[in-house]
């Protein structure tokens, strides 16, 4: 059963992300990123948010996108709740936001319960 609602989330997920990415082309800067951040916001979705950092490399909205970005990653890490998950948001935002709290959880995960 948790199968088939993962299968059936995941495919809703896409289908957004790419009715998103088709009806936002024509959208301005200003306008992507505040979809983009909602979808973010309301999902702990980054895909639209990695999109825009690559449509607008020195965009006005560039730091914002960066530190949301960071704040999916570790929102996704924090939920898996594993040591793989810990791990990979350290070297992936190495100045991340929530680093010194990420380490902490891998360092709990790693230490044997008594």
């Amino acid at each position: 059963m948790k199968t088939i609602v993962f299968v059936l989330l995941l495919f809703v997920s896409s289908t957004i992300f790419f009715f998103f990415l088709n009806s936002y082309e024509n959208l301005s800067e200003k306008d992507y990123f505040i979809k983009a951040h909602a979808m973010a916001a309301n999902e702990f979705n980054d895909s639209l948010l990695l999109e825009y950092v690559k449509l607008y490399p020195d965009g006005v909205y560039i730091e914002k996108a960066n530190l949301n970005i960071d704040i999916c990653a570790w929102q996704n890490a924090r939920n898996k709740n594993t040591q793989e998950s810990y791990q990979s948001y350290i070297n992936n935002f190495p100045k991340g936001k929530a680093v010194a709290l990420a380490e902490k959880m891998l360092q709990s995960l790693q230490t044997p319960q008594k």
